[in-house]
């Protein structure tokens, strides 16, 4: 009898922990109800969409020259209504940086001089002409020289292949000079 004491003196307390456990654990809030709307606004921010009107800002960082020019435009209006996935599907040349529903900002590095800069460079023929980057993503002909590339030396016939930048007309002039000579 006194073993049955026991057993019930430690049964008893023991079954209130339990209990008491159990109660916690049915009771505690739904973690799965909690993470929910950080999926759902997760959701939203992929479904930000571009709006009538909004800016964008293109900066190009010319390797050629190290300039950087930004172009702060409206948006083409086949932009309007589409998220961050589909404009960057229409621009793979660009990297976008900042995509909001009333502004994108997207950068390049494009492998030329800056439209600060004449070039001279040899054309598809292998005369030597000057060029200029007139809307900042090519380089238009200005003017084709009387100088031929092969009548250069080796090492600058290599230069111009490359394209030579400079940055007035002055400049240009002075090295044509020393070039024919």
């Amino acid at each position: 009898m006194n073993e049955t004491r026991n057993v019930t003196r430690w049964l008893l307390p023991a079954g209130f922990v339990m209990l008491a456990i159990a109660l916690t654990v049915l009771l505690m809030p739904d973690r799965a109800a909690d993470s929910a709307p950080a999926a759902h606004e997760a959701d939203a921010v992929v479904q930000v969409v571009l709006a009538e009107g909004s800016e964008m800002l293109q900066t190009l960082t010319y390797t050629r020259c190290e300039h950087a020019v930004t172009r702060r435009l409206t948006a083409p209006v086949e932009l309007y209504g589409k998220n961050l996935e589909q404009v960057s599907a229409l621009y793979p040349e660009w990297r976008i940086t900042e995509f909001a529903a009333n502004c994108v900002t997207m950068e390049q590095q494009p492998d030329l001089f800056c439209p600060d800069h004449l070039v001279v460079m040899a054309d598809g023929t292998g005369a030597v002409c000057v060029f200029e980057n007139k809307y900042g993503d090519a380089l238009m002909l200005v003017r084709q020289l009387d100088l031929a590339l092969a009548s250069l030396p080796a090492a600058v016939q290599e230069e111009v292949q490359h394209g030579i930048g400079f940055s007035t007309a002055e400049e240009l002039e002075m090295w044509l000079e020393n070039a024919e000579s």
